[in-house]
């Protein structure tokens, strides 16, 4: 959910006290599933949703694209965790690489 976040636009500072109700930025939407990404339904901004630490996957996976990798290049050092993370993040963005390219024909 978190890569698809990042496609939506969606910019804490620029929602007016208006459009931080409706979209659930402080608590849930008064719109029942204000908000559906793939399969998933929630009446709070997703962008609320989203951990800290998700947020800093996502800033190393630009990284990880790039074959730079935080303990340098041997795979052994990382954890499973980091790396089960990295083959998440890029499954969703292929995904989103293919829904973008399907809409564009």
């Amino acid at each position: 959910m978190a890569v698809k976040v990042e496609t939506l636009g969606l910019d804490c500072h620029r929602c007016s006290e208006a459009q931080k109700v409706e979209r659930g930025c402080v608590e849930d939407s008064p719109i029942p599933d204000k908000w559906q990404i793939d399969d998933w339904k929630f009446r709070r901004c997703p962008i609320k949703l989203i951990t800290q630490q998700s947020y800093k996957y996502i800033e190393v996976y630009e990284l990880y694209e790039k074959g730079v990798m935080p303990y340098g290049d041997g795979w052994l050092q990382h954890s499973t965790k980091f790396i089960d993370a990295m083959k998440i993040i890029q499954r969703e963005v292929f995904k989103i690489g293919k829904e973008n390219a399907r809409k564009r024909r």
